[in-house]
């Protein structure tokens, strides 16, 4: 764990994760700045994809995803800002829903939008949702990070999976659009998770060995996890978005790109969205 400069504000840490920036070196009232600064990007990457696809053809499933994104930037924000333990539950929490949420996104692939599987998937993701955040809000120690870890990586590395057969489907196709955004979305995704475990693992050598033996300051990874995972997020949410499209009005779906820069799924029934 990283030592902890003079108390600000917020003090003391309730939490039971104190990330690797120094704490309140930057800002009195903040106590990890560049972490809490970059989570701006989830609350952005969130409401970029509830704007650019809120009147998509698709299901509600999809909005609900970029919202969960958006909804757990602003966990995070708050839990980086103080470092309590209610703020780190309104960071893990949603993690947990927005994992969940793109399992049931990749689950129900079907050709029809009545659901694949039926009423009792969204039901039985609800209740495991429920017992998981209830088991990571109760549990305390390395118990709760073990149970945080278990809980996020089973329905994140599912999604991921299902998400790349999604992209090997739409490469044999020739479809380049999907294989872009799966490529870009993909790649952030993992380069973050890289970030994310060197912060957590390699705390003492990023904050104290790396400046001694090289002059530079910490490289705060976590707060390159946030920015990446933003990216990574938006464009794997996106590319499900393009793939129900294709499935369900074929042809007619897209992607087009909003200011040259943000990539969005679109049918040709709906207006295209001008930067």
């Amino acid at each position: 764990m990283p030592s902890v400069s003079e108390a600000g504000y917020w003090h003391p840490v309730t939490s039971s994760v104190d990330w690797c920036e120094r704490n309140y070196e930057v800002f009195f009232f903040v106590a990890e700045f560049w972490n809490t600064v970059t989570c701006l990007g989830m609350v952005g990457a969130g409401l970029a994809g509830l704007w650019l696809h809120w009147d998509c053809p698709i299901e509600r499933r999809f909005r609900l995803a970029f919202g969960l994104v958006a909804f757990l930037g602003g966990g995070s924000i708050l839990f980086h800002a103080m470092l309590k333990w209610w703020g780190q539950m309104l960071d893990e929490v949603p993690m947990l829903w927005t994992a969940l949420t793109t399992s049931y996104i990749v689950l129900e692939d079907g050709p029809t939008s009545n659901g694949k599987h039926g009423r009792w998937l969204p039901w039985a993701l609800a209740l495991h949702a429920a017992g998981t955040s209830a088991a990571v809000a109760l549990a305390s120690g390395r118990w709760q990070f073990f149970l945080f870890h278990l809980s996020f990586g089973s329905a994140q590395f599912f999604s991921l999976f299902r998400v790349f057969r999604i992209y090997q489907r739409r490469k044999a196709e020739g479809d380049a659009a999907a294989v872009g955004l799966f490529r870009s979305g993909g790649t952030a995704y993992v380069v973050g998770l890289v970030c994310w475990q060197l912060d957590l693992l390699c705390c003492h050598w990023l904050s104290e060995r790396w400046p001694a033996v090289f002059g530079l300051p910490n490289p705060q990874l976590h707060a390159w996890w946030h920015m990446l995972v933003s990216t990574g997020f938006y464009c794997l949410i996106t590319l499900c978005c393009y793939d129900r499209l294709k499935t369900l009005h074929g042809a007619a779906a897209a992607v087009a790109w909003w200011g040259g820069v943000v990539p969005y799924a679109r049918c040709s029934a709906t207006k295209t969205k001008h930067g």
